[in-house]
Order: C-alpha cells, then sequence, then structure tokens
C-alpha cells in the first residue's frame, strides 16, 4: 500500500510538471500540489510530504518561505491550525519540489472533525514603488487521522 501512495504521489508530481513544462498551469495549481503519505495516520505517526511548486514558479508565486500545518473543522471549537514544519524554499530547487519527513503532533484532535495538511506559500511581489511585499497563498489535501480516543 505504500508502495502504491508514494508512487501516485510520484505520479502526480510529474504530471503537474510536464503540464507547467506545456505551458498551461490551471489556477488551482498556482500556489503548488501538496501530497501526504501516508495520508490516514495516528498521532505520533511519521508521514512524507510533498509539494510540487512547478505551477507557482511558472506564475511567478516562487515561494520564500513554505508553512505547513495540520487543520481541522468542526461543529466543536478545535482551536486553530498545527504548525508542523516552517521551511524556506530553496529556489533553485529542479524541479521545483519541497519534500521532507515529519512525525504528526500529538494534540487533541477529535473525531467528528475533518482535517487537512495545508501548505501557506510566501512569496515577494513588488509593490507600486518597487518595494517587495510578502503575499500568501495556501494549498492543502485532505488527510484521515486515526486512533482518537474521544
Amino acid at each position: 500500500m505504500r508502495f502504491n501512495t508514494l508512487f501516485f504521489t510520484a505520479l502526480a508530481g510529474f504530471i503537474t510538471t510536464a503540464v507547467a513544462q506545456a505551458g498551461f498551469c490551471p489556477e488551482a495549481a498556482r500556489f503548488g500540489n501538496i501530497a501526504v503519505s501516508p495520508s490516514t495516520l495516528a498521532p505520533g505517526q511519521t508521514m512524507t510530504i510533498t509539494t510540487n511548486l512547478t505551477c507557482a514558479v511558472e506564475l511567478g508565486d516562487t515561494p520564500t518561505f513554505l508553512d505547513y500545518y495540520v487543520d481541522g473543522s468542526s461543529e466543536h471549537n478545535i482551536g486553530g491550525p498545527v504548525l508542523i514544519a516552517r521551511r524556506t524554499y530553496d529556489a533553485s530547487t529542479s524541479p521545483p519540489l519541497d519534500t521532507f519527513t515529519t512525525t504528526l503532533p500529538v494534540w487533541f484532535y477529535i473525531q467528528d472533525a475533518t482535517y487537512s495538511a495545508r501548505v501557506d506559500n510566501s512569496f515577494a511581489r513588488p509593490g507600486p514603488t518597487g518595494e517587495s511585499v510578502i503575499e500568501v497563498g495556501a494549498i492543502s489535501t485532505a488527510i484521515n487521522i486515526t486512533g482518537l480516543t474521544q
């Protein structure tokens, strides 16, 4: 199963790169595409996150920083997103991917919530006077958190 997940993550990255090189980047990929493997995991479990930034670079939204979060929504108050990584992007990376392994933090997750892994792409843009400002765009993908006792 792990091989299939890694294979499809790599395939999605290859397709996004090929599409961007062909000069077509859909608006949904403006800030990149994120994949988490495995996408079903328990608190404390290791996961690999791959963000394909081909379209972000192609469209001029090359990251300066990438902030990764576990974000949730529910009818109950579950607090804000949990920061899992803050990374400085190396713009010389070819192909433009950000891949790393981390652990899902042990936190107060609740059973009836829907969770996602989110990355905030912070990128510089020149303002009207030529000074750079930092804008932020976000992308996310669903994850399933298991092993909850609440």
